[in-house]
């Protein structure tokens, strides 16, 4: 069986978000209002279990899911009251932790609703946005509701040391980011390709050659879920699998384990990778970057983006706002 069955999924709840991270991979930010309703991601989850044999563990992300608390808590009681469980984790950037009051009431709402474990992003990245005393109140008061384990910080080791990057001089921000991106932590595609990737080091087309995409888009038990039912690998955001609406989760999978060796883009990145994408890209007047490319991701984002604004590829390429095109994209899930 080539294609692994889906038995972790995230519900991109959400592609609205208070901050515009450097490192956002999803392209997320005050402008998107996309949304999943409760019904649409109760519908999803349902799905995402019953696809496959194995059942499927549910996360909740976005974009920033706690910027409709009313929404995000009626999800998870309703999804337990329906035995749609296990939920496995919730991530936030913490924007809300203002006050301990409100942190223990809402993380005790969400245990009681059936989270796991709550994971909360700090990085130099999202401190440009989100005060770092609201991330370190976040993570102190949720570990003494659920206890240690069941609180995940991205990353502890910047929450031990850092600091709000927006108070900082241009050149000093600029040294953080470089310092943290060297790390080699975050994946260089979306916004972080273009903001994160020239901060690495850059290394020529060659340095990529035959190393295949295969693992991240058929082998990996993970994929995401956006507002508009778009189904994506994991780790490569703008890559569609199929849309929940027009096909439920299991016939997209079937679909997938079917015919991916008949779907242009999809067959040449799991056989060889973005270098595969090369002859297709230059056909329609693709021009690499003279200085190289940090890694496979970030190779493979600026060819999708070119394909994206030539208009090819378009069932297996989106949204176009995440690319920064004007095809389309948006809506709901139906």
């Amino acid at each position: 069986m080539p294609v692994k069955y889906w038995s972790s999924a995230g519900l991109l709840l959400t592609t609205w978000c208070n901050a515009r991270c450097a490192s956002c991979y999803l392209c997320s930010g005050p402008d998107r209002s996309d949304g999943m309703t409760v019904a649409s991601a109760l519908r999803v989850w349902r799905q995402l279990i019953e696809a496959s044999p194995h059942g499927c563990r549910i996360h909740i992300s976005g974009g920033e899911p706690f910027g409709d608390w009313p929404r995000l808590i009626d999800l998870c009681r309703r999804a337990r009251a329906d035995g749609l469980g296990p939920l496995g984790k919730i991530e936030t950037n913490a924007f809300w932790a203002v006050d301990d009051e409100m942190v223990r009431q809402r993380v005790a709402a969400l245990d009681e609703a059936g989270m796991g474990k709550l994971s909360i992003s700090a990085d130099p990245y999202h401190q440009q946005f989100v005060p770092m005393e609201r991330p370190r109140l976040a993570a102190r008061v949720a570990e003494q509701v659920l206890g240690p384990e069941r609180v995940q910080v991205r990353w502890r080791d910047w929450l031990a040391e850092g600091y709000d990057t927006d108070a900082l001089s241009e050149a000093r921000r600029e040294a953080a980011f470089v310092r943290w991106t060297s790390l080699g932590r975050d994946r260089l595609n979306g916004r972080a390709a273009d903001m994160l990737a020239p901060k690495a080091q850059l290394k020529p087309i060659a340095a990529f050659a035959d190393m295949s995409c295969r693992a991240a888009l058929l082998r990996s038990r993970h994929v995401h879920v956006d507002p508009a039912g778009r189904v994506m690998p994991g780790t490569c955001a703008g890559i569609v699998l199929g849309v929940v609406g027009t096909a439920s989760i299991a016939e997209i999978w079937r679909a997938l384990e079917a015919d991916w060796t008949d779907r242009p883009l999809i067959s040449a990145l799991a056989s060889g990778g973005p270098v595969a994408l090369l002859d297709q890209a230059r056909a329609a007047g693709f021009v690499p970057r003279s200085g190289g490319y940090a890694a496979t991701c970030h190779l493979c984002w600026d060819i999708r983006r070119h394909l994206v604004g030539r208009g090819l590829f378009d069932e297996a390429l989106g949204p176009d706002w995440m690319y920064g095109a004007n095809r389309g994209g948006g809506g709901s899930v139906p």
